[in-house]
């Protein structure tokens, strides 16, 4: 993928390089390390996606078993040629290096087996590859100590040399020693021990009694006053130990010789585990830099089409927090042209989207919510930044001409163009006609392009052409500064008086600014400044909507689920009674349908929407009263982790609430959605939620109304057993979580000191605490514990 020709300075534009170098961290052997530092997009959109299952696959396996991961380990494609030929010998290290393929591969492949899940299914015939070898790995412990030595053990042979070494060292050094002392005690040595020289134990003898000592002289002092003298009763003892290192070192030859024939007969094995391993490490650290970075697997579109869900560029994220590009882009749609003010985050923007699709065509995951989508290409084009060169006489405008002229002649349908600040360098008007002409040809050619300017007659191009469409980075105008949130499908304005304003350019200058821009671009200007405040008042009120809708919708459900409990009461209780809740109840019912019929043909203001909250409270009310005076109690049919599927209601016991599953069980657990919070929660705190269309013999009938009562701040445990003290101190945090608690207090005594410990250790690993302490002497003292919510 190529930048006017130039697949390095695309990487370098867009980050990409930076990508690589994370990859090629998170790896755990050379050799997959460097494929990381030279991963380049593929150009195949089956094996991207395949790829993506297998990522996939082994983000399940880590979270199924922590124990799933891969240490590092050498390069063995040397090592594996020497192994091939008949005869060759290994060294020790090289057979720890072996041994440690091996021993990750087999343990890899126990895992494995261990952990099924519909996840993993895809890595079942690439396991099936990794053969353990577990007789080679004890053959090689046997022989190779930990530090690459040859263990005693290896062979009984070379354990009887290794003593009769240990035994003749011995002899030596005590026949030194005595010769020592008689040569020193007739004065005739220069120090008191004995010293080695070329290998040899030797006496420093003064040289005027050389003659005295019998033996070999080996060296002399620089100045001559010693003689260096190897007695010849331990030249004899040093030729025995000679000669038992030699067959010490033949034995240890036959030993590795022989252990590497037992390998070479495994050679195909092993170097088919050893692949598997690399297999394994190249998709291992592509999932760990999934996880590191928050990432998700995209899906792969070949009709151009784009959806990136809270996309954030990885090189930012680690420097500071990013606003979320949000960006929906239809196949048919070839243009995008991003307007807005300056350091508003256009230029991001476009880096953002050209580096997630070059990661996303690597096979890489990104840095984006799950559901994202983005389009395969072939190639990718920048134009980016400053390009001016002093050595090629090119001024910025003609470097950018060059750029794009070497574009256009090398794109195809499935390209990717990026095109920074089109059209500067020149006079505006020509400029923006420049500009409009190159974007028709990149569109009649059915090119992806997307494109940043500042020049107002690409914003009306983008307005009127079919195809093209608009966008902006949304500006604060009270605050007048950019919010980096981008706004789809309208154009933006630039600003530049604005900010120019904040930056203290005096009214003068500005008064007369406005009078030279002249007046039909000072109205477009306006316009769009106004469009885009009206466009934030209708986000908020649309908000407001959607709550309300959302309110409207979980009362209307509590409805049906207390008629269905009226129903029930009515066929074993007061019919007369039960008929009168009945009516209640549906009058209710009847006033929110009104209601939503209101809301759904009005705008519903402000005003209407407070309206109609005060009206549902008090339908609320009579409703609630209902219940209390037909409810039974609860029947509680608890689910199991096969039950627990995505998008499943569900009701939560802890909180006696009506929850949504947002993911499949993992571990027990599985992560709910209640009343807009989101929690973690085991599979045994989950129970059917209720059915309305169920016969009379299966239904299960849960009221689900909040207590807010016992939503209260404090919490007694005292007389608690320690793990019922943990339940419940758990279900009390989910409900101050759910009714936005800040502040509570856990009552738990001074006694033994249990139920404080316990207390402490959940508080201290639970996400939604803050902190905790300990109340003064005028709040309870060690006997209570305050806790501040996030």
């Amino acid at each position: 993928m190529d930048s006017s020709g130039s697949t390095s300075s695309t990487n370098i534009h867009l980050g990409f390089n930076d990508v690589r170098q994370w990859l090629a961290d998170e790896a755990a052997g050379a050799s997959v390390t460097n494929l990381f530092q030279q991963l380049e997009p593929n150009n195949n959109p089956a094996e991207i996606r395949i790829q993506y299952d297998r990522v996939a696959g082994i983000e399940a396996l880590m979270d199924l078993n922590s124990s799933f991961y891969i240490r590092q380990y050498d390069d063995l494609h040397e090592i594996l040629r020497m192994l091939a030929l008949e005869g060759s010998t290994l060294y020790p290290e090289d057979l720890k290096l072996i041994h440690n393929v091996l021993e990750q591969s087999r343990v890899l492949k126990s895992i494995f087996i261990s952990n099924p899940s519909d996840e993993t299914v895809i890595w079942t015939q690439d396991f099936e590859k990794i053969i353990p070898l577990l007789d080679i790995e004890k053959d090689i412990l046997r022989v190779v100590g930990p530090d690459g030595e040859v263990l005693d053990k290896a062979s009984s042979a070379l354990s009887s040399l290794r003593r009769k070494l240990r035994k003749s060292g011995g002899a030596v050094r005590t026949r030194m020693a005595d010769l020592v002392k008689k040569y020193g005690d007739s004065g005739y040595l220069n120090e008191s021990q004995a010293g080695i020289k070329a290998g040899r134990l030797v006496l420093p003898v003064i040289s005027s009694y050389k003659h005295q000592v019998q033996g070999v002289i080996q060296d002399m002092s620089n100045t001559g006053t010693t003689t260096y003298i190897e007695p010849f009763e331990i030249i004899e003892l040093n030729n025995q130990i000679k000669t038992i290192e030699i067959e010490e070192q033949q034995e240890v030859q036959r030993i590795l010789r022989e252990l590497t024939g037992r390998l070479h007969i495994h050679h195909h094995t092993i170097q088919q585990n050893y692949k598997m391993l690399e297999h394994l490490d190249y998709h291992t650290a592509l999932a760990k830099f999934g996880k590191t970075f928050a990432c998700s697997i995209p899906t792969l579109s070949e009709d151009g089409t784009f959806l990136l869900k809270m996309a954030r560029n990885p090189r930012l994220a680690l420097q500071r927090k990013v606003v979320p590009l949000e960006l929906s882009m239809a196949g048919h749609i070839n243009t995008l042209i991003i307007t807005g003010p300056n350091a508003g985050g256009k230029t991001v923007a476009l880096k953002t989207i050209g580096l997630l699709t070059l990661m996303a065509n690597a096979g890489v995951p990104v840095p984006a919510a799950e559901s994202s989508v983005i389009p395969f290409v072939d190639r990718i084009f920048t134009d980016i930044g400053d390009q001016q060169s002093l050595v090629d006489d090119l001024s910025t405008f003609s470097a950018h001409i060059s750029t794009i002229i070497s574009i256009l002649d090398q794109t195809t349908t499935r390209s990717l163009v990026l095109l920074d600040e089109l059209g500067t360098g020149t006079d505006p008007a020509e400029g923006a006609a420049l500009a409009r002409s190159i974007l028709e040809s990149l569109g009649s050619a059915g090119v992806k392009t997307v494109a940043t300017t500042h020049l107002g007659d690409l914003k009306v191009f983008a307005h009127e052409a079919e195809n093209v469409m608009n966008g902006a980075m949304e500006f604060d105008q009270k605050g007048l500064k950019p919010t980096y949130k981008f706004l789809a499908g309208v154009p933006g304005s630039s600003y530049g008086f604005e900010i120019s304003k904040r930056l203290g350019l005096s009214d003068d200058i500005l008064n007369r600014a406005r009078g030279y821009i002249g007046w039909a671009r000072d109205s477009m200007e306006k316009l769009l400044r106004t469009l885009e405040a009206e466009r934030a008042t209708l986000s908020g009120l649309k908000s407001d909507n959607t709550d309300l809708q959302r309110d409207l919708k979980m009362k209307q459900k509590r409805m049906d689920t207390a008629l269905e409990s009226v129903q029930k009461a009515e066929r074993k209780a007061d019919r007369e009674a039960a008929r009168q809740a009945g009516q209640i109840i549906t009058d209710a019912r009847q006033t929110v349908e009104q209601v939503i019929k209101q809301i759904k043909e009005s705008q519903a203001g402000k005003e209407n929407i407070k309206e109609v909250r005060g009206t549902l409270d008090q339908v609320e009310a009579e409703l609630e009263k209902v219940i209390e005076e037909t409810e039974e109690p609860l029947k509680l049919e608890k689910l199991s982790s096969k039950d627990v599927t995505k998008g499943l209601e569900v009701t939560v016991f802890s909180l006696d609430q009506i929850g949504v599953v947002l993911e499949k069980p993992t571990r027990g657990k599985t992560m709910v959605e209640v009343d807009g919070k989101r929690m973690r929660v085991p599979i045994e705190w989950l129970g059917k939620a209720p059915q309305n269309n169920e016969s009379e013999s299966q239904s299960t009938v849960v009221v689900n109304v909040s207590d807010r009562e016992s939503s209260t701040y404090s919490l007694d445990l005292r007389g608690f057993r320690a793990d019922a003290a943990i339940e419940e101190l758990g279900r009390f945090i989910d409900q101050a979580v759910l009714n936005n608690l800040s502040l509570m207090q856990i009552i738990h005594g001074k006694g033994t000191g249990v139920i404080k410990k316990v207390v402490h250790e959940v508080l201290d690993k639970h996400p939604a605490v803050r902190n905790k302490r300990l109340g003064g002497l005028d709040e309870g003292g060690a006997g209570i514990t305050f806790v501040e919510l996030k």
